[in-house]
């Protein structure tokens, strides 16, 4: 799952393997974002594990013959999540790949053999253009774009989109956008207002201007998504969204009755749907 700016892209991942793997399906979530939200929010404290995601990149660019394939990191959480945890460690790795010129392909590499054990595999990558970012977009079958409710959205995609392009045009890989989430994209009123009052007083700009022009954006973006992106579901400001993370456990085991659980229903049916036959 893949998406530019926020921490929507590691709540949706998280929910959304909360609710297939509630689903009755086998959900493996692959942290590769050095700040390690996802590890985080299935329970798991970074240091408090041997080996992460940090360690098997390392080794991939070593002199040894026998590398540990991706399966021996694969831990268990407490939600019933198997997860491959990151570590702040992993920012010094960037450098490192170069070393390997197959550094592009080291995650697909290794998590093709895990295919057959898991009916999904997400893939949680950085809001930022680096290696990991694109080992995560090349090692997906589909990609999904998580935006958020905010002003530097449309940036955000623009750039990705470049990205996208990029990798095509380098490595002639063709990178499959299935669907965009819209994240927090029906917030409340009273909500909002005191969202808009916060930008507009730190712009110094007249409250209607900038609700107007924020709405705008908003519509601006979906309106460009609906066209480009075969899927697109927008979620709702959720409640327990914080509580959720903090105590590991998704909002569908927690708290099945939050604003923000039918949107991540509706986006687990379709990401199941694509190895169902579905879509």
């Amino acid at each position: 799952m893949h998406h530019k700016g926020g921490t929507g892209k590691t709540t949706s991942c998280l929910q959304i393997g909360g609710i297939l793997k509630n689903m009755g399906r086998s959900v493996l979530i692959v942290d590769t974002d050095p700040q390690a939200n996802a590890t985080l929010g299935l329970g798991v404290y970074p240091e408090s594990v041997y080996k992460n995601i940090y360690h098997y990149y390392l080794q991939q660019c070593s002199d040894k013959k026998n590398s540990i394939p991706l399966s021996e990191y694969i831990i268990k959480t407490v939600s019933g999540i198997d997860l491959i945890p990151s570590h702040l460690d992993l920012v010094g790795a960037e450098s490192i790949l170069y070393q390997n010129p197959e550094r592009y392909h080291i995650l697909s590499n290794g998590i093709t053999p895990l295919k057959m054990k898991y009916d999904h595999i997400l893939i949680d990558t950085p809001p930022f253009l680096g290696q990991f970012l694109m080992n995560g977009m090349i090692a997906s079958d589909k990609s999904v774009i998580v935006f958020s409710s905010d002003i530097f959205a449309i940036a955000g995609y623009d750039h990705l989109n470049l990205v996208i392009s990029d990798i095509k045009d380098v490595l002639g890989i063709k990178i499959h956008i299935g669907m965009a989430i819209l994240n927090r994209w029906m917030e409340s009123k009273e909500k909002s207002d005191s969202f808009i009052s916060r930008l507009a007083s730190f712009f110094n700009m007249n409250i209607e201007t900038k609700m107007s022009s924020l709405q705008e954006i908003r519509n601006q973006l979906e309106s460009r998504v609906r066209i480009d992106i075969p899927e697109v579901v927008l979620v709702a400001e959720g409640k327990e969204i914080s509580r959720s993370i903090k105590q590991g456990i998704p909002l569908i085991t927690l708290a099945p009755d939050d604003p923000a659980v039918p949107g991540f229903t509706q986006a687990s049916k379709i990401i199941d749907g694509w190895i169902t036959g579905g879509q």
